[in-house]
């Protein structure tokens, strides 16, 4: 049995007696950092814990060694700090008495997705699992080790910084057949990015980053995780709808910045300034249709976006003669249907100025001849009213009660034709916490008066609660972050996170929910700041090495 001591918990390659690992340059004596396992704490009685890779408000990974099959794995523990800790040299969780309920629902979810994602086999782009551990108060997932480069760092380190389509294409066309999979699967992963895809020595992409749903949406229990540039509209907290077309959003993303060489204007800012753009330089090279497949995946408002992972793949397969939608840059929209062939489009730098001016001119001139020819036919065919043919008994005001609208639809009083006899209305909208979107709030005449018939009735309709924008305050002071936050009418409540010494007391670490994420005004943003920094020894008395003369060069081999 090999010895674990002589492993290092950086890459699991044996050290032979070094100090420094000659493989990756991991020191023996680096500690893990709180509140994480401790370097090689024994899980399922056979996998070997090492150094932390990677976390997120869910749990954390690690790199592992499995012992009974001597191969290197990566371990994903559930340890969601907001509702859990660990004290120090432990390794059970301990779960926070108030959030007990919240801890194990979430625990659940975590174990449905990673049994779900277990019983999936046969593709290229998924990274198998091997086992599923439950102990220490959580639970543990075991994957295998893929020796490999995130795609956002395998793109920094090519000669370009982009790739061209026949080589992309080879890339990503197995990963959609998992997410083809996987959504059959009812399984969405949210979270697809430059950062989530993995490139292996094999060449091969792998998707990794699966996360429940609670970490990739805004407005949830945990702190969301997003990917600037490649997480669409609705995970912000907006007012749509999310399914397999959000994961369409993220992959286009993804593949827009493969193609052009640089992250995507993120969802927020497009919708309401979109200026998403394909330069003319890149335009030139890749094909039409995947350009316009692109677009059609990369719409910020869900309903105009590709629906499905299947319907993606078809435009991304197509030919420039089979293709069915014309796109004029990134912002356009699809062009009628026309009994010719159609033609992809596309503008780019070089386009003529005066091609677009003879066309807008072109398009109103059309637009007035319509005007003018309909209200010739209005005059001609619909005869006046003689102001004799009122009738006789006009002058009997008819007299109606006035109905209480208070928490009713608008939507379903509108369409009631009976109601819109009664009264002439009309409405205003207001902000409201209490009342549901789209109910009355108010009526401007109280319910039970009587009213001569079409009497105005100015109806107050709930917009929902107002929705601003999380500042970003992440590096700024402790005062400064609440400053921005109250002022733009949050409530902030304060966090210490422990400092081991490498930052700087009172700065902001984190927020949550997630900065330029969407949330209810005057709800409470969580401020994570960084703690008194721990004391530092003073190696300075009377000699280079000592505190008053003593020699305290052996400390090391227990002090750290």
């Amino acid at each position: 049995m090999m010895n674990y001591d002589d492993l290092c918990m950086s890459c699991m390659n044996e050290l032979y007696g070094e100090k420094q690992c000659p493989k990756c340059g991991y020191y023996v004596d680096t500690p893990q950092i709180s509140p994480y396992l401790a370097l090689k704490t024994l899980i399922g009685g056979k996998y070997v814990v090492g150094k932390v890779l990677n976390s997120n408000s869910e749990g954390v990974t690690y790199i592992a060694y499995d012992s009974d099959r001597r191969a290197t794995v990566t371990v994903r523990e559930f340890l969601p700090e907001r509702y859990s800790e660990r004290q120090n040299g432990e390794a059970a969780v301990t779960v926070r008495e108030q959030y007990s309920n919240v801890y194990y629902r979430l625990l659940n979810k975590f174990l449905d997705l990673w049994r779900n994602l277990a019983r999936i086999r046969g593709f290229s782009a998924l990274i198998p699992v091997i086992d599923i551990v439950e102990e220490n108060n959580t639970a543990y997932v075991v994957t295998e080790f893929i020796e490999s480069l995130t795609l956002r760092e395998f793109l920094l380190k090519s000669k370009t910084g982009y790739l061209n389509w026949e080589k992309a294409k080879q890339l990503f066309m197995p990963v959609l057949s998992l997410l083809s999979n996987l959504h059959k699967s009812g399984i969405t992963h949210n979270g697809i990015s430059p950062d989530t895809l993995l490139i292996g020595r094999d060449g091969k992409l792998r998707l990794s980053g699966f996360s429940i749903s609670e970490v990739r949406f805004a407005g949830t229990e945990l702190p969301p995780e997003f990917f600037e540039g490649y997480t669409p509209i609705e995970q912000y907290g907006y007012d749509f709808p999310s399914g397999s077309w959000s994961d369409v959003y993220s992959f286009c993303a993804t593949v827009y910045r493969a193609l052009v060489g640089s992250v995507p204007q993120d969802a927020v800012s497009r919708s309401t300034s979109d200026k998403l753009i394909i330069p003319a330089r890149y335009a030139e090279i890749i094909p039409v249709y995947v350009i316009n497949a692109l677009m059609n995946g990369l719409q910020v408002d869900p309903q105009e976006r590709t629906k499905d992972i299947e319907a993606l793949r078809e435009e991304l397969s197509a030919t420039p003669s089979n293709v069915a939608s014309s796109y004029s840059g990134m912002n356009s929209v699809r062009s009628e249907e026309k009994k010719e062939e159609p033609v992809t489009v596309y503008v780019t730098e070089n386009d003529s100025p005066g091609k677009t001016v003879l066309k807008t001119f072109l398009i109103i001139l059309g637009v007035g001849l319509i005007a003018i020819a309909g209200w010739f036919a209005y005059d001609k065919l619909i005869p006046l009213v003689n102001d004799n043919t009122v009738a006789d008994d006009a002058d009997e005001t008819e007299m109606v009660e006035v109905a209480d609208f208070y928490n009713q639809s608008y939507d379903l009083i509108i369409q009631n034709s009976v109601q819109n006899q009664r009264y002439n209305i009309k409405c205003i909208l207001e902000y409201s916490d209490e009342i549901e979107k789209g109910n009355i709030m108010a009526q401007s005449i109280e319910a039970g008066t009587s009213v001569a018939k079409g009497s105005e009735l100015i109806l107050t309709v709930s917009k929902g609660p107002e929705y601003v924008i999380v500042p970003e305050v992440t590096g700024k002071t402790q005062d400064e972050a609440k400053t921005l936050l109250e002022d733009a009418g949050f409530t902030v409540a304060i966090v210490e996170k422990t400092n081991d010494g490498n930052y700087e007391e009172g700065m902001v670490e984190s927020v949550s929910p997630a900065e330029k994420s969407s949330q209810v005004k005057g709800s409470e943003i969580t401020v994570y700041v960084w703690g008194e920094a721990p004391a530092s020894f003073d190696f300075s008395d009377d000699s280079p090495n000592g505190i008053g003369g003593i020699d305290i060069s052996d400390w090391f081999s227990w002090l750290w």
